[in-house]
């Protein structure tokens, strides 16, 4: 950004660095607006309200990490509604950073993931370790996930005593739905034992993602703050943690929209009809060669980057 509009105010609460305005205002009734035809019960939504009547995106001019303030952070509510939402498929049975972690994992005996949705990655880690735990602050899919013979719990319940006590903690898709991202990652280091793991996955701000404006999913409440590598190194640093490996998800095809639309508009832009004509042949074409990935059974592309970023820390 030309001429960064500083807010002399703050600082990144990773690095201490100056922070500028990096994006447009919201008020939460235009935030709520973005989801329709999808709707919010009118109580959810005054929840919201009363946490801040607008947000906008700040970034830190040195290590680049994106936050939203004043801070409106997605309910418990919300995110049950969100789930009960029958045109949402909002937990997904399995992703890539769910095998990245598995990887991690091997060798462990007793692991935790924070924020565990329905228990889908602790589903699959049941059969290779032998002490699984989550926690997760929804109710609807805490219950779930215990429906299903999981031991999740609120994460505000002292039923496990977590000091030091796991050899590895995970979490996937949630630091950047949090109102306290360094306070979260602590929590994690202090579960885990000297010499653990902490597995963290978050949408990549440097992916696909980027070209899509607005996203809802990547705005408050549902999304807090926004993450890429560089961020990672700043948090690592402040927590006193190690960045042991990173791994960065490849396009799922069926996805392919990112690159097909949303890239295409963001590459080439305007409204000429020469535009508009080249950005449509384009479109057909990417279609056309996705699809013909998809028929002859590929899942992902590795030429290009999809949605997701992987990191492994460890605790000295």
């Amino acid at each position: 950004m030309e001429n960064p509009t500083l807010d002399h105010n703050l600082r990144c609460l990773l690095c201490k660095g100056p922070m500028y305005i990096n994006g447009q205002m919201y008020t939460v009734d235009e935030l709520f607006d973005l989801w329709k035809p999808m709707e919010f019960s009118p109580s959810t939504i005054e929840e919201h309200r009363r946490q801040n009547s607008y947000t906008q995106m700040y970034s830190c001019q040195d290590c680049g990490l994106d936050i939203f303030l004043p801070q409106i952070i997605g309910t418990s509510t919300f995110y049950s509604e969100l789930q009960a939402n029958p045109d949402a498929s909002y937990y997904e049975d399995d992703k890539w950073d769910f095998h990245e972690a598995l990887k991690d994992a091997a060798g462990c005996r007793k692991i935790i993931e924070l924020g565990c949705g329905v228990g889908n990655f602790l589903a699959k880690a049941m059969p290779l370790i032998p002490e699984v735990y989550g926690t997760e602050s929804n109710i609807l899919a805490r219950q779930s996930a215990q429906g299903r013979g999981l031991s999740v719990y609120d994460p505000a319940d002292n039923q496990i005593s977590s000091h030091g006590q796991f050899d590895a903690a995970f979490s996937f898709h949630v630091l950047e739905h949090v109102a306290d991202p360094v306070g979260f990652v602590n929590t994690m280091s202090s579960m885990v034992r000297p010499g653990g793991k902490i597995g963290l996955s978050v949408p990549n701000q440097d992916g696909p993602i980027q070209y899509i404006n607005p996203c809802i999913m990547n705005l408050p409440p549902h999304h807090a703050s926004r993450w890429r590598l560089k961020p990672f190194h700043a948090l690592a640093r402040e927590l006193g943690l190690v960045i042991e490996r990173v791994a960065y998800e490849p396009l799922l095809l069926q996805n392919h929209s990112y690159y097909s639309f949303f890239w295409l508009n963001n590459k080439f832009p305007g409204d000429s009809r020469l535009t508009v004509y080249f950005r449509s042949i384009l479109s057909k074409s990417m279609h056309v060669f996705f699809g013909f990935l998809i028929k002859k059974g590929w899942k992902y592309l590795r030429l290009l980057r999809g949605q997701a970023l992987y990191v492994l820390l460890s605790k000295p």
